[in-house]
């Protein structure tokens, strides 16, 4: 039998199997440093097991940020959770926050968005916002900001109104005969993207960002993040934020030329949804109950959680979740990732790199925080600018610095939730498109149709702006309504 012989073109990719793919470029380096850090010990006054798992944490923020061979969340997470159990944390610890009522909320809130999808009861609030307005740049903003606050009530999942929202997108830009990547469709993709993340975020169960945030808040704190302390603290600058960063896209953004998309294409998309189904109307009745019971907590007492998973026994009871739709309805790989997300706080405190990073962080932050202005601003720049480096969404930071609110509430009366809207900011910040990776999935539902990288830049200063404008306005507020001194 004759030997096959290879090539050096067959051979060469072989060996160069790292060299040629940057991200494992990237989790090598990420790794070696890693490695020295769990091996040399070299942060005086942490203990062994702190170095440990630090150096388990950076490993999994490399599998999370670089992905090598698209690798689900679900890596990470594992070798999160195993490093901690080989390090000696116990299970308590490591799945500390699939016990917390934010993944019991995040659960449900994924089978809304799947059903929202499923039924067309999605798309059909879309085309029914869009076709009453005279179309236009400025009524297509406005457009979009209604279409945000809509699909926010009915379900907190941001993948779900992606789903949603960019491929109405991407088609009205094909409607528009706009050429892709032009200033024109960044104009409607950018807006389009922003109203799926910014309005929600003004109340507890309008984000996936307020059930995690609640996760990630010290046991002494929690009692205070209720819905209608959220409601109370973060509507407003959150309604102030999406309205400026809207505002700021029109001026920037807003191409000379009329629109051109006549009136009757959105009348023409909604028709052909077709008469409402049973299940839509089921949905929207269930959801629509689900958000009056978040609201009205304070009065029958009934959790978020509660109300959540009863939705969801609902929506099975009625066949609107079929058995096989378990385990396709929601993203698994996404429960695990904020799941172990939240477990980053206990395991932290745990392993004793809290009681370490506090005696540094502290005095710092406890020096700003006798103004309330001065220590917001910087808080909330610090946040944007650590999110060129925690890329998922700033959490390892959040898990970290959290422990910092309670002397901040106890001794200066700044109340955690204010101090939660700078670090909302930089879950929500963008800059560049690698530091959002909801804009990534965004990207990839517009086939890189919206936008180019000036356009995402511009966008991501008008969210800066909007953000410190927001603080800069909401502080007399916040004084007045006796959240900071």
């Amino acid at each position: 039998m004759e030997q096959q012989i290879l090539t050096p073109s067959e051979i060469l990719p072989k060996r160069n199997f790292i060299a040629a793919n940057p991200k494992n470029i990237g989790v090598m380096i990420v790794v070696l440093i890693a490695l020295l850090i769990g091996i040399c010990k070299p942060l005086t006054g942490l203990p062994p097991i702190g170095h440990h798992i630090i150096a388990v944490v950076i490993i999994a923020l490399g599998l999370w940020i670089f992905k090598p061979n698209n690798v689900p969340f679900m890596a990470g997470c594992a070798f999160i959770v195993s490093g901690g159990l080989i390090f000696g944390l116990n299970y308590g610890v490591v799945a500390a926050g699939f016990v917390s009522s934010s993944v019991w909320i995040l659960i449900p809130a994924l089978y809304f968005g799947f059903v929202l999808q499923k039924t067309g009861l999605g798309k059909r609030i879309a085309y029914l916002v869009l076709k009453a307005f005279e179309p236009g740049w400025v009524t297509m903003a406005i457009s979009w900001f209604i279409i945000g606050v809509l699909l926010s009530a009915l379900t907190p999942s941001i993948t779900v109104r992606l789903a949603i929202v960019m491929p109405i997108a991407l088609g009205v830009i094909d409607a528009c005969k706009l050429k892709y990547n032009s200033k024109g469709s960044a104009f409607i993709a950018l807006i389009a993207f922003a109203m799926c993340l910014f309005p929600g975020t003004g109340w507890l169960t309008g984000s996936l960002s307020g059930p995690i945030m609640t996760g990630f808040l010290p046991p002494e704190l929690k009692p205070l993040a209720t819905f209608d302390n959220w409601f109370k603290i973060l509507a407003l600058p959150w309604f102030l934020v999406t309205v400026i960063y809207v505002a700021l896209v029109v001026v920037l953004m807003k191409p000379n030329e009329a629109i051109g998309i006549p009136r009757d294409t959105f009348k023409e998309e909604y028709k052909g949804l077709g008469p409402i189904s049973r299940d839509e109307i089921i949905t929207g009745i269930i959801l629509v109950a689900c958000l009056v019971l978040f609201t009205t907590e304070r009065i029958h007492g009934i959790p978020a959680a509660g109300a959540a998973l009863m939705a969801l026994v609902l929506l099975l009871v009625f066949g609107i979740i079929k058995p096989t739709e378990i385990g396709t309805g929601a993203n698994w790989d996404v429960i695990c990732f904020f799941g172990v997300a939240i477990s980053l706080s206990p395991i932290f405190l745990e392993a004793k790199v809290s009681a370490w990073l506090t005696p540094i962080l502290q005095p710092t932050i406890l020096s700003l925080a006798a103004n309330p202005l001065i220590f917001l601003l910087l808080v909330t720049i610090g946040m944007m600018l650590i999110r060129f480096i925690d890329v998922p969404w700033g959490f390892s930071t959040i898990a970290l610095t959290a422990v910092v609110l309670i002397p901040v509430f106890n001794q200066f009366g700044i109340h955690p939730l204010v101090v939660t809207f700078a670090y909302l900011v930089g879950i929500n910040f963008f800059l560049l498109s690698y530091q959002q990776p909801w804009m990534l999935m965004a990207e990839g539902i517009l086939q890189n149709k919206g936008w180019a990288a000036s356009h995402v830049f511009i966008a991501g200063l008008c969210f800066i702006i909007a953000a410190i404008a927001a603080i800069v306005v909401c502080v007399p507020y916040w004084r007045m309504i006796g959240v900071i001194p």
